[in-house]
């Protein structure tokens, strides 16, 4: 890697066209400057073939074309809930690209989760900004690693494919900030991204590229170094191009000679000068450099990506519903009605930028035949049929039903597979409805009115509404875009070779009437622009949470073929100030007679905030691994950020005082242990002023204080039983009381001076 100055004697040399040049792109590659060797590839997958968001058929996927590792996609690894494990998948992943010559790796995605409708969700982690933000920051890491540059995006409130490129978020400050803004800002604070993306729409009327706000946030309050690009296209006009590039937008995602045209323009026109030119080509060049530091082109054991592959399957899949039948016994399974086109060609992957052909491909049925010594235990029926698209044909075919219920009315046992096919769920647009597919939904009808004794599989990449069969199946295993491994994951998890190791990292509703966004969420024929975040803070299991609604399996949800106790919690202190920090330890037993993983979650619930707050907030995990009998105790260490509320009065991130509650339990809904802590401080939500409301004085224990001195007839003013009109007062500004007299006199003014300074004594 050039040291920094050495890079700056390099930009010095730069001629304006180079300095230029390194804004925008050319074909697969920007940063095309011959004479210093320049030109990065970006590609949204490990595969060396180029683009291509059409699945393969097996034949092409296992031909001489180089493919890649398929692994689970990003909402898949979120149900892990495992860092160390998001890492070694970057890892792998970065050392594909290096093989194939990619630089850029234009993952992770991190958008978080207002609504399941939203067609990309299974690219991105979870509903939960501290949950994303270790398993971004592994992975960054694990990319990193390697030689590649990871990709952070999109940067920001990206959260529909809903005519993405012109809708503008409307977001108040605090959500923005708290939310959409935070999972960025923890990324930063645990990784170091060479490459971040921005995104197509506007935030509070301004393109989020050359956003006032926003960019100088990144740049400046948060420090980012890294190379910032555009999403593709994403720039559309000239102004928005120079003004894109004065606000910290690097490189722009569009075809070379019009940019460059642009950029002479303006610079020759006064509009942008060489310092900035130098500024960009510094951290262009600087991540180049990062990139090409003399690491040689690394062999790829594409059988070893395979078993991790399988690996985060395993971890990933989580386990909704068991009635007892799981997992099965290979050697008591007589015969076995598998049904469901998805178990000859699997559902694994999502379509758009996240596509990804798997190098090898397990088919669901090939394997169960694997287990159970071969096809005579097995029998088939599709049951539906599949055709892909953008998005693709669903076309019932009750003949097939009809077969497969035939096929089921007479087995012991039934592994049905459903989910979505490929191209439901994809970049460019959403989901209308949680509903399965009508030609699957007709086949679960036709083969539960003939056999109860049903084991359903989906794979799909977000939550569904499974109201009308999961109370009549007996197990219902989610496995999510699990990978190229789908086969193996399933079979083995379904047979107790391997355990469900996952725990969703989103809350799946009863109905898509439940959802937080569901009345501000666009759909066509909407033309209105604006996209409304009127849901606020409250996404996810904030949402149901503070509406005390039930859901079908809550935040952190999933079964295990072994049991746990949770006990002993102990924190290291009973009161703490903004600047240390709380260690919380607590033991966790393996009670069952299999090994297992459980997923252990630490929330914060504040008890006394003068402040809407969630009813709790995920603020640390640990996902840990017990033999039968088996104990540990699990450490985990809480600093100022788990208490911590964005202030929107006061614009900065604030740690208010008041008790706050420790809970520790398996699922967001599934609490076992608390504790309460006390943090002292001075750090105030909002400051008083004579605007400030009466009622937020007369609530505030420090109000006694500040009339200590003062004549009774004063005291008496704030006092219900001596000015019963006080009631009525509480939404009057306290300095309105110098100017109104409602009985007992005007104020004088510098008692509301007075007053107003005691109440902020000590406070920031």
């Amino acid at each position: 890697m050039k040291a920094t100055e050495a890079l700056r004697e390099l930009v010095r040399g730069m001629t304006l066209e180079e300095k230029f040049r390194c804004c925008a792109l050319k074909g697969d590659r920007f940063a095309n400057i011959e004479r210093l060797g320049t030109a990065f590839r970006c590609a949204d997958n490990s595969s060396g073939g180029g683009i291509d968001y059409f699945r393969q058929s097996r034949e092409k996927i296992t031909g001489e074309r180089f493919w890649g590792t398929c692994f689970p996609q990003a909402a898949c690894q979120g149900a892990g809930w495992d860092p160390e494990l998001a890492f070694e998948i970057g890892k792998a992943m970065g050392r594909e690209c290096k093989n194939q010559g990619i630089d850029i790796l234009l993952r992770p995605g991190v958008n978080m989760k207002r609504s399941p409708l939203c067609g990309r969700n299974f690219e991105y982690y979870s509903e939960d900004p501290w949950l994303s933000s270790e398993l971004a920051a592994a992975f960054i890491n694990g990319v990193q690693s390697e030689g590649v540059a990871a990709n952070l995006k999109h940067f920001v409130c990206n959260n529909q494919e809903y005519e993405r490129m012109t809708t503008n978020a409307v977001v108040d400050e605090r959500t923005l900030n708290e939310l959409y803004l935070r999972v960025f800002q923890l990324i930063l604070q645990k990784s170091d991204p060479w490459t971040l993306m921005t995104s197509y729409n506007r935030v509070n009327g301004n393109w989020v590229h050359e956003h006032p706000d926003i960019m100088p946030k990144l740049r400046g309050e948060w420090g980012y170094r890294g190379m910032v690009m555009s999403d593709a296209f994403a720039v559309h006009y000239r102004d928005d191009k120079i003004n894109g590039h004065k606000r910290g937008l690097d490189a722009e995602l569009a075809e070379e000679d019009v940019h460059i045209d642009l950029l002479r323009n303006a610079y020759y026109q006064g509009e942008i000068s060489e310092e900035e030119l130098d500024a960009i080509a510094l951290r262009v060049l600087d991540c180049y450099y990062k990139i090409h530091d003399g690491r040689e082109t690394p062999a790829v054991d594409l059988n070893a990506h395979h078993a991790l592959a399988k690996r985060a399957a395993l971890e990933g899949a989580v386990l909704l519903k068991n009635d007892g039948i799981l997992p099965l016994d290979a050697e008591k399974t007589e015969r076995v009605a598998v049904i469901g086109a998805f178990a000859k060609e699997p559902s694994y992957m999502g379509g758009g930028s996240g596509h990804m052909n798997g190098h090898t491909l397990d088919i669901p049925y090939d394997e169960l035949a694997k287990l159970l010594g071969g096809e005579e235990k097995l029998s088939y029926a599709p049951g539906y049929e599949i055709r892909y698209g953008f998005p693709p044909e669903d076309v019932p075919r009750p003949e097939l039903a009809a077969e497969a219920a035939a096929l089921a009315r007479d087995a012991p046992l039934v592994i049905l597979f459903a989910g979505y096919p490929y191209g439901v769920e994809s970049e460019g647009y959403d989901r209308a409805d949680l509903l399965l597919p009508e030609s699957q939904r007709e086949l679960l009808e036709a083969v539960l009115a003939v056999n109860g004794n049903v084991v359903l599989v989906v794979n799909a990449g977000a939550p569904l509404d499974l109201s009308a069969y999961a109370p009549r199946v007996r197990a219902l295993l989610f496995g999510g875009y699990c990978g190229e491994a789908v086969g193996s994951a399933a079979a083995e998890i379904l047979f107790g070779l391997a355990e469900p190791g996952g725990r969703l990292a989103e809350t799946w509703p009863c109905r898509v009437e439940d959802t937080p966004a569901y009345l501000s969420y666009p759909r066509y024929p909407d033309t209105v622009p604006d996209v409304v975040y009127g849901e606020g803070i409250y996404i996810g299991y904030r949402w149901y949470d503070a509406r005390h609604m039930e859901v079908a399996y809550p935040f952190g949800y999933g079964l295990s073929y072994a049991s746990f106790a949770y006990g002993g919690l102990r924190l290291d202190a009973e009161r703490l100030r903004p600047e240390d920090t709380l260690t919380v330890r607590f033991t966790v037993k393996n009670t069952g007679a299999r090994p297992g993983s459980d997923v252990a979650q630490v929330y914060v619930r504040p008890l006394d905030s003068t402040i809407h707050r969630p009813e709790k907030e995920l603020r640390a995990f640990r996902k840990v691994r017990l033999a039968p009998g088996g104990e540990t105790e699990v450490e985990l260490t809480l600093d100022r950020r788990a208490f911590e509320v964005y202030s929107p009065a006061l614009h900065r991130w604030v740690a208010e005082a008041g008790r706050y509650e420790i809970l520790v339990g398996r699922s967001s809904r599934d609490i076992l242990l608390s504790a309460t802590v006390a943090l002292e401080s001075n750090e105030a939500v909002k400051l008083f002023s004579p605007r400030t409301q009466v009622g937020h004085f007369v609530m505030d224990a420090r109000m006694e204080k500040a009339l200590a001195e003062q004549p009774e007839e004063l005291r008496s003013f704030f006092e219900l039983d001596a000015n019963p009109m006080l009631p009525l007062c509480v939404a009057i500004p306290f300095g309105q009381f110098g100017d109104m007299d409602l009985g007992q006199g005007k104020l004088p003014r510098e008692l509301i001076g007075h007053v107003v300074e005691v109440m902020n004594e000590g406070r920031v």
